[in-house]
């Protein structure tokens, strides 16, 4: 029967349009909406219209994506203006153009020449264009941001890039040894730096269960980070794995979560081992890990 409904509503809404030059159509389907939309050429023209578009030549499969989004989105959220979630969907268009073009032998050859590299750049071409794509990408940010973000010369864009590359690629492994109570930052098994740091208030041994106030042992992923916490910074580590689940299980016990590296409490005086089983740097190590550690680093806790 709904489907019989649905067969006729879109003759009627076809029968109804025809004389609109209909250009394309979309069915939004979710559990609670099921509905077709149209787009059609008077929608095309009043899109051409409220942006004053006076060069229309070769754009019309352009304006008709822009359009169905923005009817797609407007269905999804039926209380924002139609006019706002078209103007952002056609900033994200935009946007995803921007940062979706090929970089090519000229933009390199350009960003060589702007930030002067004489040096060898033999087998950094992949570099390079990771660093082109990161920079043209903040430009876009800031063109179509609406103001959100900084508007910058494309100079101090690349030079911006070259150091967030410089520093991604510094670590790629953080190794805990607890009993050590020590925190090795590694690239390619080499240390770059060494943290002191603060387990659990239980600390020897394996986590088993939430409470037991140990920290885990096994290699895990700092998979999402919280700015701003309590503790000043806090990167998440992704505990509980399949294994320790399944030893939590067994033991008919809840295995715990949100086990994080961070920084230090205000107004807390700290013992030797503090946490309820996470990893505590202090504030200003912490600073400076979350400068050249990032989210997906592989971390190892050992005993």
């Amino acid at each position: 029967m709904a489907r019989y409904l649905l067969s006729l509503l879109l003759v009627i809404l076809f029968c109804n349009t025809s004389n609109a030059q209909i250009l394309d159509s979309a069915r939004v389907k979710t559990p609670t909406i099921d509905t077709v939309i149209l787009v059609t050429q008077q929608d095309v023209n009043n899109y051409i219209s409220l942006r004053e578009i006076t060069d229309t030549v070769g754009k019309l499969s352009s304006y008709i994506s822009i359009i169905k989004t923005a009817k797609e989105t407007s269905v999804m959220h039926p209380k924002a203006q139609f006019e706002t979630v078209l103007l952002l969907t056609e900033r994200n268009e935009k946007f995803q153009a921007l940062v979706k073009k090929p970089i090519t032998k000229d933009d390199i050859n350009e960003y060589l020449s702007i930030l002067k590299i004489t040096d060898d750049t033999i087998g950094k071409t992949n570099d390079f264009i990771k660093i082109i794509k990161s920079a043209k990408t903040r430009m876009a940010m800031a063109e179509l941001g609406g103001n959100l973000y900084k508007v910058v010369s494309y100079e101090t864009a690349l030079m911006d890039a070259k150091e967030n590359f410089r520093l991604r690629n510094l670590v790629n492994k953080v190794l805990v040894i607890k009993h050590e109570r020590k925190m090795y930052l590694l690239k390619d098994g080499k240390t770059v730096k060494t943290f002191t740091v603060a387990l659990g208030k239980n600390p020897v041994g394996q986590k088993e269960f939430e409470g037991d106030g140990k920290t885990p042992e096994g290699i895990y992923t700092l998979d999402w980070q919280k700015w701003n916490s309590s503790t000043f910074h806090s990167f998440h580590i992704s505990y509980p794995n399949e294994i320790d689940l399944a030893r939590a299980k067994t033991k008919k016990l809840t295995a715990g979560s949100y086990i994080m590296v961070h920084g230090t409490s205000k107004g807390v005086k700290k013992r030797k081992d503090w946490t309820n089983g996470c990893i505590a740097l202090n504030n200003v190590d912490m600073a400076e890990f979350k400068k050249i550690v990032f989210q997906d680093t592989q971390i190892e806790i050992r005993k």
